[in-house]
């Protein structure tokens, strides 16, 4: 199994303590995501998952990329043929894109509208 999560953990690190606080466009995209992470963190947490586990299951053997995304978030995208795994580098998150039927799935491929499903908290290190 590859380990997706140094790389996340890094990308996150840098864009929270440097690009942040030099960037008010930042700045607000900072805020938005946890003000997001404030409100649903509750049910999130619900469903702690494995970044490394879940890249291999749908997206295997791909390099992340930053992605800037139309919404004014910042995510760091793991992106394969079908499925594009979005991990929010602010709040610790992540949700499954599946790009063939344009709709979040839940963690067994199967497409759903409800958002308390599809949001995933991303597990610590020390959870893994």
């Amino acid at each position: 199994m590859a380990d997706y999560k140094t790389a996340y953990s890094d990308i996150s690190k840098d864009y929270i303590e440097n690009e942040v606080p030099s960037n008010p466009v930042d700045q607000g995209r900072y805020d938005r995501s946890k003000a997001r992470e404030a409100a649903h963190n509750d049910t999130w947490v619900k469903q702690k998952v494995n970044l490394n586990e879940i890249v291999d299951r749908f997206v295997p053997s791909v390099e992340g990329f930053v992605e800037q995304h139309s919404e004014g978030g910042v995510k760091y995208d793991f992106e394969g043929e079908r499925y594009i795994v979005k991990c929010d580098k602010v709040a610790g998150y992540l949700r499954i894109w599946d790009k063939q039927a344009k709709s979040y799935c839940l963690l067994n491929g199967t497409q759903s509208k409800d958002n308390s499903l599809t949001h995933f908290k991303i597990k610590r290190r020390e959870e893994m």
